[in-house]
């Protein structure tokens, strides 16, 4: 019975080295799959994350104005278009929960141009740092970039 077991554990030993010496195989061949290509750490970035925390998400039908913190005390606003919303689009809509929601992560290119961005607020739009335009908010929304105050 002991060798029974014995033999038992010494294959499954065997089994499970294979598959990660297997992977470990395919990982360092150069087949462009996966993290095997190295990064030159001497290229530029192409996009820059910025993180910005948010108070209160205002919905509108013409988009989202976004009241965030900038600096200490102070605060700042954004209007984004409902429009950008689409796949592909300038921007992504994440719904979740936690006490890190609200928050909006904008990517910037290189040379300081607006690329996109993702913004993450909570499921529940009874929660506080939801709001609501009421009212027309004139030309507000018809921006086609975001400009970010620090």
């Amino acid at each position: 019975m002991k060798r029974m077991m014995i033999v038992i554990a010494t294959l499954v030993f065997i089994a499970t080295a294979s598959a990660v010496f297997a992977q470990d195989s395919a990982a360092g061949s150069d087949t462009g799959a996966g993290l095997a290509k190295a990064v030159n750490r001497g290229e530029l970035a192409t996009l820059y994350p910025v993180h910005v925390d948010i108070t209160r998400v205002y919905i509108h039908s013409q988009g989202y104005r976004i009241v965030y913190r900038k600096g200490g005390s102070s605060f700042a606003e954004a209007y984004v278009p409902m429009g950008w919303f689409t796949p592909g689009g300038k921007a992504a809509l994440i719904r979740g929960r936690g006490s890190e929601y609200p928050y909006m992560v904008a990517y910037f290119k290189p040379d300081g141009e607006f690329s996109h961005l993702k913004l993450f607020v909570l499921q529940n739009v009874k929660d506080p740092s939801w709001g609501v335009i009421e009212g027309d908010p004139g030309d507000r929304f018809k921006v086609d970039t975001l400009k970010l105050e620090f």
